[in-house]
């Protein structure tokens, strides 16, 4: 389990809740309070690009916005790192073999 989980997310919820409305850190809307609105407690610099954990980090977001950028920094990080794998067209031509 990372340690962006379980306590950590609802006392950043708690601190951030009381000072809502504030605009959205993606989109710049105003973040409601309101449950059914939805909302997350965003990094501000994503933790995959080294960004810290604490309050000067977070931020609100809407729950759309912040689940739209899922991820994209921490996969792109990764993928950087993984070799190049060939083309399956190129190998079954290697092969002699014809179409799929």
């Amino acid at each position: 389990m990372s340690d962006w989980a379980g306590r950590t997310v609802t006392s950043a919820r708690d601190y951030w809740r009381p000072r809502l409305p504030l605009p959205c850190w993606r989109c710049g809307r105003p973040v409601l309070p309101d449950p059914e609105s939805g909302w997350h407690v965003g990094h501000i610099v994503d933790r995959a690009l080294g960004g810290a954990h604490g309050l000067a980090n977070q931020w609100p977001e809407h729950k759309r916005c912040n689940l739209s950028a899922g991820g994209r920094a921490g996969a792109a990080k990764t993928n950087a790192r993984r070799p190049v794998v060939a083309q399956r067209v190129e190998r079954e031509r290697d092969r002699g073999i014809r179409g799929w």
